[in-house]
């Protein structure tokens, strides 16, 4: 019985999981796609890594190293130092060894002492352990924010990619849509062009009403063949942001236009948050400067060996070093100067983006309103034109209605279909510029 129920849920685990793949539409697939794939999306990754390595590093700054080093020299010549140890001793060793009738104490030879060590060697392990860094401590908060700031610049990354794909991926749409109202204008204008060989044959037209036909024919071919061609460019495009190497494209028309109150937030702060997190690295970097005249304290011991000859000569160094700058000719002044000159420039910065931004997304809601607009405005349009080309027919086929009219209101169809669709994909190519400027 336990391994049926097994079954049983993994397989309804299966079918669950199969469920919401297939409820996922496919823009949603190919957004993830991106966000998977994309070069860009990889790349502020591996920026972010880099980020969180730098802060490892800049913590293990307090903590002690160990190293091992050594030296060994030979050497002739240079500086030298006379020792008379000869005529120093010799005249007393020769009157003790003529007391106790004896050779014991030997006659000594002046001595020449270099400077230079000759065949010395020196071994060591060296122990250093930083008490007092004050740029270590700062370090680490700078490091901190650095993650902090391409942390913000993943998420921007990831807010350009969503937006580009939606925005290529209705644009793939659209010219979709193109072809086919195009290819619906032909499928008329061929009934036309029957209608009308019909009429010549029974002398109620002239040949010459084919000219327009032909003519008029050519012109949406042109359409379609540039239509066409911006699809490919949408295809190739929406490909490139999913990392694909390319394939069929499938897309879920719209038929509804975006609510517009949907898209009334605030904009994003993100980009904002660039510019603070800017900010707070410069000031960090500022503080530093200000603790020119802050004490340096750091401890070493030194285990090792030292001799002549490579005997044996071990021993054992220890040593804290204070370093309290005193004076640097108003060096630290100077790059204070500067880094304060670049925080303002960094605040007005800030000011004049906060300004750009508002303006962007004020601009970006009223094409939006101009595109719903002009989706509506279209529509009593088309709904006429359709009406009027329906009744042109009859007439036309009863040889009521010239072959001109005929045209006219198949172009007036055409393009009222076309300026349609273009304003419902324009309108959710806005909204997607709309998702990415604000806290959708």
């Amino acid at each position: 019985m336990r391994i049926l129920k097994k079954v049983i849920i993994a397989g309804l685990l299966i079918s669950i999981s199969v469920t919401l793949t297939k409820a996922q539409t496919p823009l949603e697939t190919y957004i993830r796609e991106a966000l998977q794939n994309n070069g860009l999306i990889r790349e502020q990754k591996a920026w972010l890594e880099e980020k969180k390595s730098g802060l490892e590093l800049a913590n293990k700054q307090f903590s002690p190293e160990i190293n091992f080093g050594t030296s060994y020299t030979l050497a002739a010549g240079g500086r030298s130092i006379a020792f008379p140890i000869g005529d120093l001793l010799n005249t007393a060793y020769s009157e003790l060894n003529r007391l106790t009738s004896s050779n014991k104490f030997p006659q000594l030879e002046n001595q020449t002492v270099q400077f230079l060590p000759n065949n010395f060697y020196d071994a060591r392990i060296r122990l250093t352990q930083p008490i007092l860094r004050p740029e270590i401590k700062t370090n680490q908060a700078i490091k901190k924010e650095q993650i902090n700031l391409q942390q913000i610049q993943s998420d921007i990354a990831v807010r350009d990619v969503t937006r580009d794909v939606k925005k290529a991926y209705y644009q793939y749409i659209q010219s979709g849509e193109l072809i086919k109202i195009l290819h619906q204008s032909l499928v008329i204008l061929d009934e036309s062009e029957r209608v009308s060989r019909s009429l010549i044959n029974n002398g109620m037209a002239i040949p010459s009403t084919l000219l327009r036909l032909e003519s008029e024919k050519s012109k949406i071919n042109a359409q379609i063949y540039a239509a066409e061609n911006q699809k490919k460019d949408a295809a190739a495009y929406l490909n490139y942001l999913r990392g694909s190497g390319g394939g069929e494209i499938k897309y879920v028309e719209e038929t509804q236009l975006p609510i517009l109150d949907n898209y009334q937030a605030d904009i994003k702060i993100e980009e904002l948050s660039l510019i603070d997190k800017n900010l707070t690295i410069q000031e960090l970097a500022l503080d530093l400067e200000k603790k020119y005249n802050t004490p340096r304290l750091g401890a070493q011991v030194d285990l090792g060996s030292q001799n002549f000859n490579f005997k044996y000569g071990g021993y054992l160094l220890a040593g804290i070093q204070l370093d309290i700058p005193i004076w640097n000719n108003k060096k630290n002044i100077l790059r204070q100067n500067e880094i304060v000159a670049g925080i303002n420039a960094v605040k007005e910065k800030k000011a004049w983006a906060e300004e750009g931004i508002k303006l962007q997304l004020s601009q970006s809601r009223r094409q939006l309103e101009t595109a719903i607009n002009q989706y509506h405005s279209f529509t009593p349009i088309l709904e006429m034109a359709q009406k009027y080309q329906a009744e042109l027919m009859k007439k036309y086929k009863q040889g009521q209605a010239n072959q001109v009219e005929m045209i006219d209101a198949l172009s007036q169809i055409t393009f009222a279909q076309t300026q349609q669709s273009i304003a419902l994909y324009q309108a959710w190519s806005q909204a997607a510029e709309l998702e990415r400027l604000t806290k959708q």
